[in-house]
């Protein structure tokens, strides 16, 4: 079993427990090199597909108009300093306003309005058609300015200048409008004289409401508050009051200083109206004054782009591109990760399959219609690779184990379908044309398929020589192949175990070791049935077919423990059905193959 062979190294180790090995980059690149056309087929599909998709997106121009918005000047805030000003909590809020006023719902009917938008964009729904219009428009404040950038993207060049435009012009007739309704309702909050009683609702712009007296309003005008006349006299008046609360203490209301006093006290009442009536009506000039301008202007106005800003369709097919890509290189690698299966002789080492490695047989492609050819393929074909791949086998084998070993040869399989009856077929072909008396056994007495590959006769073999005393001239069978003999099956047994483990079996065995070079045993597989293992007791030793992409390693594992257990040596794994386009690295390069082709066409097709 532990063969020290020259020539193991060319035909597999004896394989590797030690599964957490290094990183394999070699591996890896053999498997982008295996896949290469399927990850380019997808490669290009998906770049075909982003470009088709890239194409049918529109070009994206932009256009941007620039506006100043001025403070709204306060008139009634006159007298204050800035920082009173900033103060105010309905003006920190102003221009952050003003950016949703510039894409609400009253600005943009305007804009539709003004350039015939339903029509263009063949949209009857008028909450849909605000909502596009507004998706298309981006409204930014410079930093520390006053200064609005009012930003358009369209499919054309012209209508994202026409909406920037419209946009700008619509927000300073708006913007115009209101400061005319606002002071025009507060023209009509001041009263017609400082005297005037009642009250008034106040709304500012941001929708707070109360109500409030005239004479409050006045009173709390900062003008009237910060006005130097009023405020000397209302401190002359203060001063007064205080000095008549203290005679009024000390003498009667007739008494001069009495009546003095409350003379004077109205003298600074009506003095300090008639200063009220003064600021209020400077104040009303003032306003009148002020509705007719506005607080916002257009400093640049939007031009059509000389050229789109996107979309940058390279971009979107090369990001398209690379995730494809990118997902199927991930699924490869996942999908590798996760397949038990054998592929390679390099999979037994990566999985932990402590086996050795005699060869790969390639798979079979060209499949003729009749048995015979497309079966024994080192007959009827020896040019092929698949004949080449048993040559190479049966070099193996020869070198595998001491020469006495080899006599005796069980070739079973994990599974059923795995091509073990293939491999035995060819591999003793193979043999008896290399000049070896061989002898091929079917021991399969289940399913047996040795008489219908070489169209024998199946009525006397294996189990009549086991069962019912026959000789061994009676189940002998010459083929068409020169050298090879066969026993085929026989009649099907109700208890093939009990019979292939009988001495009767150990006298066949011991015969045909006096009589024949090779022995090929065909025996059923090893999952689920005994009968190998029963014959493999005999023999001491097997090989193992194990079919590329369907064995699961696991498996191999499980039965190389049980033979272990039953005192049965593995000599070595074949893997069969390879394909030797795909599987290019280290054994199964092709290269070996080929030099093989090329050496036996020139030796005129002879055999070695």
């Amino acid at each position: 079993m532990n063969s020290t062979s020259p020539n193991s190294g060319a035909y597999g180790s004896y394989g590797f427990d030690d599964v957490d090995k290094p990183f394999d980059y070699k591996y890896y690149l053999f498997l982008l090199k295996k896949n290469f056309y399927i990850l380019l087929t997808f490669f290009v599909i998906a770049g075909t597909l982003s470009a088709i998709y890239a194409a049918k997106i529109p070009d994206a121009f932009v256009s941007s108009a620039q506006l100043i918005i001025e403070r709204p000047k306060n008139l009634m805030a006159e007298g204050m300093t800035d920082a009173d000003l900033s103060a105010q909590s309905w003006s920190e809020d102003y221009y952050k306003t003003q950016l949703e006023i510039m894409t609400g719902p009253t600005v943009l009917r305007q804009v539709i309005t003004e350039l015939k938008l339903t029509s263009y964009f063949e949209q009857d729904d008028e909450d849909r058609l605000l909502e596009d219009v507004r998706k298309m428009i981006t409204v930014t404040q410079v930093k520390q300015s006053r200064l609005f950038n009012v930003q358009v993207t369209a499919g054309d060049a012209n209508l994202a200048a026409n909406i920037a435009n419209a946009v700008a012009r619509a927000y300073i007739r708006k913007n115009f409008e209101d400061s005319l309704y606002y002071s025009k309702e507060l023209l009509g909050w001041l009263p017609e004289s400082a005297s005037d009683a009642g009250t008034v609702t106040i709304e500012d712009p941001f929708g707070r409401v109360r109500q409030i007296s005239r004479e409050e309003l006045i009173e709390n005008l900062p003008t009237i508050q910060t006005d130097p006349t009023i405020r000397s006299l209302k401190e002359r008046k203060n001063a007064l009051e205080s000095e008549l609360k203290l005679l009024l203490k000390q003498y009667r209301e007739k008494h001069p200083k009495i009546v003095k006093a409350r003379s004077t006290l109205k003298f600074l009442d009506e003095s300090i109206d008639a200063e009220k009536k003064r600021i209020v009506e400077g104040l009303k000039s003032k306003m009148q004054g002020a509705m007719q301008t506005t607080q916002g202007r257009v400093i640049e106005e939007a031009l059509p782009a000389d050229a789109p800003i996107g979309p940058n369709r390279l971009k979107i097919i090369v990001i398209v591109a690379l995730g494809e890509l990118f997902i199927s290189l991930l699924l490869l690698f996942l999908l590798d990760h996760f397949d038990d299966t054998i592929h390679s002789m390099e999979d037994l080492e990566r999985k932990g399959v402590v086996l050795p490695f005699l060869g790969p047989v390639a798979m079979v492609k060209d499949k003729k219609p009749n048995y015979d050819d497309k079966s024994l393929v080192v007959f009827h074909d020896r040019k092929s690779e698949i004949t080449e791949s048993f040559r190479y086998l049966r070099v193996a084998i020869n070198f595998s184990a001491p020469p006495e070993t080899l006599k005796n040869l069980i070739m079973t399989s994990c599974l059923p379908h795995e091509g073990k009856s293939f491999i035995n077929h060819n591999i003793a072909a193979s043999l008896a044309l290399d000049g070896n008396k061989t002898l091929l056994v079917d021991c399969d007495l289940r399913r047996p398929v040795v008489h219908k590959q070489f169209k024998v006769d199946n009525s006397v073999g294996l189990s009549n020589y086991l069962t019912t005393g026959v000789g061994m001239e009676s189940v002998l069978k010459p083929c068409y192949v020169d050298n090879l003999t066969l026993v085929t099956s026989g009649p099907v047994s109700p208890n093939p175990a009990e019979i292939l483990g009988s001495d009767r079996m150990k006298q066949f065995l011991e015969e045909a070791r006096s009589r024949f070079d090779r022995i090929i045993i065909d025996s059923p597989p090893l999952t689920g049935l005994g009968d190998t293992f029963v014959v493999g007791n005999l023999v001491g030793h097997v090989i193992l077919v194990v079919a590329a992409a369907r064995t699961p390693s696991d498996l191999i594992k499980r039965i190389q423990t049980q033979l272990d257990k039953s005192g049965i040596k593995i000599m070595g794994v074949v893997l069969n059905q390879v394909d030797m386009e795909k599987e290019r690295l280290g054994g199964y390069s092709k290269h070996y193959y080929h030099t093989y082709n090329r050496y036996y066409r020139r030796d005129g097709g002879k055999d070695d």
